[in-house]
This record gives structure tokens, C-alpha cells and sequence, in this order.
């Protein structure tokens, strides 16, 4: 049985070619060309992803906040390369939205940073720490704290004369006293506290001093300035009585 001849004059298409017909030119280029652009592309989406993801796995590692925030912003405009490239909407508006977020958390932590170094150089003023102090008067002879009660207060001398009978010193205005038993492991007083002469103080409660030290750099290293400064005077005496 004799076999049927291909049929003339008729083409099969297969990825862009004729077959039995010669390829033109311009058909061949639109198929290859945009090949090793699509190529690059794709490289620069997945290279962007990587680079991303390994900035996220650092600022998870990293134990300080000032690096952190660094690869958190890094990590942020890597996302955005990588969801624009890769037409990854929610990816994009997410990191959009947490960069400027970064960017502001960087400028506070700066911030507070230089505020605390110019606090180490400066005197501390007790001037804005006024509204948040109360009031108190006490006659001579009263006794503010006595030694290992329990210190949940700090007292800042505004007229008047404080004894420190086991120490042997005396506080007198623009002091602040109680302020080592408040930091102290047992909270106790290590000191008591007698009026000499009539005082008028300011004084502040714990959970203020404490959110105070927390959030004001300027208190705190005041606070750890002067607790220093005492623990320094009162092994100068130790020395001196040997």
C-alpha cells in the first residue's frame, strides 16, 4: 500500500516556525530577544528576596536596638525592590509603610543617645522634674526614713537642714537624699534621715522615679552620677579612718 504524500502548501506552527517554510528574521529576533531580559529580571526578584529575608534574620539576631533599626531599614527598601519587581502588592504597601515608621525610630533612639552624652557633661536642673514632685513640710527633729525601712520615695531638700546621723553628714538645700535605698537589692534604707532644723521638700514616689529613669536619660544619669559620687565620698572617709 503505497504511502500518502505529505500535503503541500500546508504549515505547521511550533514555538513561532513554519515548518516546510523558511523562518524569517524578524520572527525569529521577537522570539529570542526578550529572552535574557527576562532572564535578568527574574535574577534581580530572587536576588532582591534573598538579600531581604537575610536582613530580617540579622535584625532578629542582632541584641542591640541601633543595628536593628539599621537592617530593619535595609531589609525594608529590599522588600520594596523585591515587591516591585515581582508585582507583590502587599509586600510593596507593607514595606512602604513600616520604612518611614523605621526611619522615625532611628531618629528617636539617635536622639536619645546624644541626649544622654549631653547629660553626662551637664548639671542636671530639678526644675522639670517639679510636676511631677509633691510637696511636703517637716519639723525639726522628725525623721524622714529610718535605717532598713523600706525606701519607696525620694526627697529633694528645698530650705532646710537633713541629717544622715550614720554617715556622719549633712544635706541642706538643693540636695536630694534616698535615693541608694530606692536602687538598692533589698529596697531598705541603708541611712536614717533626721530633720536638723524646720525643712520644706520635694519628694517623688517610686513608680515615678522609675518611669522617669526610664524614659528620660537626662534623670537617669543624674541619678547614677550621684549614687556614684556618694559610694566614691564614703569610701574616702573609710580610707581616711584607717
Amino acid at each position: 500500500m503505497a504511502g500518502r504524500a505529505a500535503p503541500t502548501g500546508r504549515t505547521a506552527v511550533c514555538y513561532g516556525f513554519r515548518f516546510g517554510a523558511k523562518p524569517s528574521l524578524a520572527r525569529h529576533r521577537e522570539w529570542i530577544e526578550p529572552l535574557p531580559q527576562l532572564a535578568a529580571s527574574t535574577w534581580v526578584v530572587e536576588a532582591s528576596g534573598y538579600v531581604a529575608a537575610a536582613m530580617v534574620f540579622l535584625a532578629f539576631y542582632t541584641k542591640t536596638m541601633l543595628p536593628l533599626r539599621y537592617l530593619a531599614i535595609g531589609s525594608n527598601l529590599a522588600f520594596i525592590v523585591y515587591g516591585a519587581l515581582g508585582q507583590l502588592n502587599p509586600v510593596l504597601f507593607l514595606h512602604i509603610a513600616l520604612l518611614p515608621l523605621n526611619v522615625l525610630r532611628l531618629w528617636q533612639l539617635k536622639r536619645l543617645i546624644a541626649d544622654a552624652a549631653k547629660a553626662s557633661a551637664d548639671d542636671f536642673s530639678v526644675d522639670w522634674l517639679l510636676p511631677y514632685m509633691s510637696r511636703r513640710r517637716v519639723r525639726a527633729g522628725e525623721y524622714l526614713f529610718r535605717v532598713d525601712d523600706y525606701a519607696d520615695e525620694i526627697f529633694y531638700i528645698v530650705r532646710g537642714t537633713v541629717s544622715l546621723p550614720e554617715v556622719g553628714v549633712e544635706r541642706t538645700a538643693g540636695d536630694m537624699i534616698g535615693e541608694i535605698g530606692l536602687f538598692a537589692p533589698n529596697r531598705a534604707r541603708i541611712a536614717s534621715a533626721r530633720c536638723e532644723t524646720d525643712c520644706e521638700l520635694l519628694t517623688i514616689s517610686e513608680e515615678k522615679v522609675l518611669n522617669l529613669y526610664y524614659q528620660s536619660p537626662e534623670f537617669g544619669i543624674y541619678l547614677v552620677r550621684l549614687i556614684t559620687g556618694r559610694l566614691v565620698r564614703k569610701v574616702d572617709r573609710l580610707k581616711q579612718r584607717r
